[in-house]
């Protein structure tokens, strides 16, 4: 795992306002004698001198706990509790979903709670950590993406050294999804299809109307239900595919990785959001 870069306690302002859609990635580690971490969305000022907190995640391993709570008026509401299913000295991934009504937690892909908003998400203006934990990755951002999705890559496109970064869930019923890079005249320079039917990812490209020889090898480690992170570094000779931060496969390119400037991706798939960087 890379250094941590976060100092604890941590303070952000949020650059702009929590939208529903968007989603907070927190990844990290705990120590082997950690007794707890809190994750907290305030309003006025990232600390508890008063200030309303619409949401605050309680990470117990005193308790083997997570609680959930809001602090308004002055006084902390009725607890919501969870079980913990991390352990001491682990690393995590937790993620936070907003929508109109409820947040949407996440704890290693799973979700394990919906909170319903006892404060509008409007009044969310600043983030903080607390407690036993390093910190390796923040990530807020992401939108409602409508599947089948379909976008132009901009400014030069999916150039090699460039990496395209989608994170979604296939959907508790999933059969396939795919997605799609596309050069200018419509070929496909990769098609990624995940097949739950099949338990396999085939790859493949569309050159002149014509699909080419597909390959399939490797099992699909996705799960229906469970977030995805999925990646594709586009270099020189191929296109390097990772799954949840696990390098998956390689698929040499069978066209000039140039001109890459589509998007398509289809399926019994959620996307919560997309990167190019």
């Amino acid at each position: 795992m890379e250094a941590p870069t976060f100092s604890i306690p941590y303070r952000s302002k949020l650059a702009e306002p929590f939208e529903p859609g968007q989603t907070l990635i927190l990844k990290g580690k705990t120590g082997e004698d950690s007794h707890r971490f809190t994750i907290n969305f305030h309003h006025g000022a990232a600390d508890f001198s008063g200030n309303d907190v619409p949401l605050h995640i309680s990470v117990r391993f005193d308790e083997g706990k997570v609680v959930f709570n809001t602090f308004t008026k002055g006084e902390w509401g009725k607890e919501e509790r969870k079980s913990n299913h991390y352990k001491k000295g682990e690393e995590f991934d937790v993620r936070v979903r907003a929508h109109d009504s409820h947040f949407q937690i996440f704890f290693a892909g799973k979700e394990i709670k919906e909170y319903e908003h006892r404060l509008p998400l409007s009044q969310i203006t600043h983030f903080s950590i607390d407690g036993d934990v390093s910190i390796s990755k923040i990530h807020w951002g992401g939108k409602y993406y409508p599947v089948p999705y379909e976008s132009g890559l901009g400014g030069e496109g999916f150039t090699p050294g460039k990496t395209l970064t989608v994170y979604g869930m296939p959907e508790k019923k999933c059969k396939r999804f795919h997605l799609n890079i596309l050069k200018k005249n419509g070929d496909i320079a990769l098609h990624l299809n995940p097949r739950f039917d099949e338990k396999a990812i085939v790859r493949n490209s569309l050159v002149n109307h014509e699909w080419g020889n597909e390959e399939r090898e490797g099992k699909n480690p996705l799960e229906k239900g469970t977030l995805m992170d999925l990646e594709i570094k586009n270099e020189e000779y191929a296109f390097q595919i990772h799954l949840n931060g696990e390098r998956f496969a390689s698929f040499a390119h069978r066209l000039e990785p140039y001109e890459l400037n589509g998007l398509q991706i289809g399926g019994d798939v959620e996307i919560h959001g997309i990167q190019l960087h």
